[in-house]
């Protein structure tokens, strides 16, 4: 069932992976003595009213694809009434412990603002304070007071209006502590707000969600290793080269065996591919068993297999190699142009994996007719009936050695110009102890970091579009690896998406944590002066909305893939 192979693994893997990040959050601000306004599971609109424990709401909301974590002062700190002057009549308004946040619409989050916003209202008819108050049962409610002034008839007994704050007035209304006084009450930065931290706390708080998802691989990576698994026991042998590819070029040629890569012990083809992908760029020493003339496999080899070391480049993005067929071309002529083998034309000319049109009667050996359905490709029918493929050309009347002329035949190349498969089909049981599944932790987070740069690199110098998923891409993803490799193999996808998360998080993009730590990194460049809250949340208003259009731009191309049938892995 879609439900319970797809949506709920995703939901569960996404879901456990966000709270852990937001309580990287959490954790961080409470050490900081930073003030957690509310834990909320899931994204908003909420469930309920949640729970107050303490002075933190705990809640849960009605999207289940994240979490968040809101902090005294996350967007801007407020300022924290310290005092009311009982003999004012703001006493009747405002306590010790409520927030001003505007004064006549205008943001203030320092008391210098206040000063500021008080003097230039100075005269008006009206003056507008919106703040919020903590109820006796925890809940937070906002409200605005609207004061009035009396006109005075004589036009010399009026106040002067826009006024600006003079130093002279700093000192007169600005104490020791930074605090602000006038008209009765006495403001100052709340010391439990993200803003009146240092700039070092506050990017150790906005960064801890990252740190969460970025060290959470050792633990997943480990445990996985820990599961006992099938793998190949190998060996890598060599299928095919490329003629003017590096490791032809450095003497490897079909039939060799791979054992060793800079001098670490390759076991199968898998182990292989990781060792030249994790290289990229690099030249390597490969060390090459190769059988005795005349034998295929070392059971019929006479004598010892010989034993090679060879300098083998990795390139880091090789084009494709692309011929047009042109009359009169077979497919042995364009492999002996393009220095590959016959094989490796018929899968760049890709004619074998091409869907069929549905209702094509084919007649089969063995007096077998099959009619096409939707989706069927040559390769998938010889594999379901069990013929040959020469049977399905024939029964398709297609020429499988000359290519229709103006057929474009496009061969990849790899890093290296090997084709690689494991010779046998035997598979060894693995099953490590706890402390070779602690190393494998953090080998394969290392890695899967070396991997992703690595293909970011690959991507800037003209190698193969790096392909991106969202919300539907990794659904079908998780969905994918449930139905091919069980439940079990979820922790290792876990592990990869919470890398994944880790490194689009801390990115400097509006809006997320990355984002906020660049407003931190411009305020120390600026020599302590802050961007006005204004003018960050509009950045991460409009950082946001691009996200949410990204999202959806993705998520129309990942629905589309999966309407065609095209699987997410290959």
């Amino acid at each position: 069932m879609v439900l319970i192979d797809t949506v709920l693994p995703f939901i569960g893997v996404l879901l456990g992976l966000v709270v852990l990040h937001e309580l990287g959050h959490f954790v961080a601000a409470k050490l900081a003595g930073v003030r957690v306004e509310e834990f909320g599971i899931g994204l908003p609109p909420r469930i309920g009213k949640g729970w107050q424990f303490g002075e933190t709401l705990y809640s849960f909301n009605w999207l289940p694809i994240g979490g968040f974590v809101r902090l005294t002062g996350e967007e801007a700190s407020g300022l924290l009434i310290t005092a009311v002057d009982q003999d004012s009549r703001m006493k009747e308004h405002f306590v010790a412990g409520d927030r001003i946040l505007k004064v006549s619409g205008k943001r203030v989050v320092t008391p210098d603002q206040f000063l500021d916003r008080i003097f230039r209202t100075n005269g008006e008819a009206k003056r507008e304070f919106t703040y919020d108050h903590t109820e006796s049962d925890g809940r937070k409610t906002t409200w605005t007071l609207t004061t009035t002034m009396q006109e005075n008839p004589d036009p010399d007994e009026r106040p002067t209006r826009n006024l600006r704050t003079t130093e002279e007035q700093r000192t007169q209304f600005i104490n020791e502590r930074g605090e602000a006084t006038l008209l009765g009450l006495t403001v100052g930065i709340d010391p439990r707000s993200l803003g009146a931290k240092s700039r070092a706390t506050r990017i150790l708080i906005l960064a801890a969600g990252a740190i969460v998802n970025a060290v959470l691989p050792l633990i997943l990576f480990a445990v996985g290793a820990l599961i006992p698994d099938n793998v190949s026991a190998g060996p890598a042998v060599v299928t095919s080269t490329i003629e003017h590819a590096p490791a032809h070029q450095a003497g490897i040629r079909a039939g060799d065996r791979i054992v060793a890569i800079d001098g670490e012990p390759i076991q199968n083809a898998a182990e292989l591919s990781r060792a030249i992908q994790l290289n990229l760029g690099k030249t390597l020493l490969v060390s090459v068993e190769r059988p005795a003339s005349g034998s295929l496999t070392a059971s019929r080899a006479s004598s010892e297999p010989e034993r090679l070391d060879v300098l083998v480049h990795a390139r880091l993005a090789p084009q494709p190699l692309t011929h047009v067929v042109q009359p009169g071309d077979s497919v042995h002529d364009i492999s002996e142009k393009l220095g590959v083998s016959p094989a490796a034309v018929i899968a760049g000319w890709g004619i074998e994996t091409e869907k069929l049109k549905e209702g094509l009667e084919l007649e089969l050996p063995g007096g077998i007719t099959y009619v096409t359905e939707q989706d069927d490709t040559m390769l998938s029918i010889a594999i379901e009936e069990q013929v040959r493929m020469a049977s399905v050309y024939a029964a398709l009347g297609i020429d499988p050695v000359h290519p229709p002329p103006g057929t474009e035949v496009e061969v990849p190349q790899g890093a290296t110009g090997i084709s690689i498969a494991d010779a046998s089909r035997l598979v060894a049981r693995d099953s490590p102890s706890l402390g070779e599944s602690i190393a494998a932790g953090w080998t394969q987070t290392r890695d899967t970091f070396i991997l992703v740069r690595n293909r970011i690199r690959s991507w800037i110098a003209g190698g193969e579009p790096i392909e991106l998923s969202g919300p539907v891409g990794i659904a079908r993803v998780t969905g994918e690896v449930v139905d091919r490799a069980g439940w079990s193999r979820l922790i290792e996808l876990a592990a990869l998406i919470s890398l994944n998360l880790a490194i689009i998080n801390i990115l400097p993009l509006p809006m997320l944590d990355g984002g906020r730590i660049m407003f931190v990194l411009i305020e120390i460049a600026r020599r302590g002066k802050k961007i006005s809250p204004e003018r960050e949340g509009l950045v991460h208003m409009a950082g946001f909305a691009a996200l949410l259009i990204f999202i959806v731009v993705i998520s129309y191309f990942d629905i589309i893939k999966a309407v065609s049938g095209e699987p997410v892995i290959p």
